[in-house]
């Protein structure tokens, strides 16, 4: 909670009074000595409050090609698997209800979907398709704020043209790439993603639960 707007801390009071703690509240209300104490600290900025950390936004890119209606393991087991784009819209779907976070599909083109728009896709993927990373890039780049984390989801990428490359370099450590049943390739935006540790290659369910855990943290 405390990365997404929730309670992070303690420190001294700065101005929203739903935020100081409880037992400063509560001087005040033993007698005109306490609240006379509780005036003196209000005046001077001595007040004991909790401290909240900056709010921020996922934005989740999910590759929608052929190749991600194949499974991926639930464990190292290999006993159940279930299909690669039903676990990216899982995750898009959840970032989207609890942080109304921006949930995108891609294939060779970019689109900003809904909730309803994911389910769709799950009923109908295509067992054909390629994949561009441009329109991606150049979304992030577009969008460029500082409170949103970005999270492409994917099982096969493609290299990245150098004029989006160029817009992208500064917003690198706030994205990160899941890549699903792949080792990272050697691509220019992944290997600038390599140098702040934002690519997770991941193999089984579980592995994936961890990276997304990681690229949020």
């Amino acid at each position: 909670a405390s990365q997404y707007g929730g309670i992070s801390g303690v420190g001294l009071y700065n101005g929203k009074i739903s935020d100081i703690v409880s037992s400063e509240l509560a001087v005040a209300n033993l007698s005109d000595v306490g609240r006379a104490l509780f005036a003196t600290k209000l005046a001077t900025r001595q007040l004991l409050a909790y401290q909240r950390a900056a709010s921020v936004r996922p934005v989740v890119f999910i590759d929608k090609s052929g190749s991600m209606a194949e499974n991926i393991m639930v464990d190292k087991d290999g006993k159940e698997a279930v299909p690669k784009i039903s676990l990216a819209a899982g995750l898009g779907l959840a970032l989207y209800w609890k942080f109304k976070g921006d949930v995108y599909l891609f294939d060779t083109e970019l689109t900003n979907v809904t909730p309803r728009d994911v389910v769709e896709t799950l009923l109908k993927i295509d067992a054909d398709g390629g994949t561009n990373i441009d329109p991606v890039i150049e979304e992030v780049t577009r969008i460029n704020k500082p409170d949103y984390y970005y999270i492409i989801v994917s099982d096969g990428i493609t290299e990245a043209s150098d004029e989006w490359l160029r817009e992208f370099e500064g917003l690198a450590p706030r994205t990160s790439l899941i890549l699903i049943g792949e080792s990272p390739p050697r691509y220019n935006w992944v290997e600038l993603l390599k140098k702040y540790n934002r690519v997770f290659s991941v193999y089984t369910v579980a592995e994936f639960e961890g990276a997304v855990r990681r690229a949020l943290g």
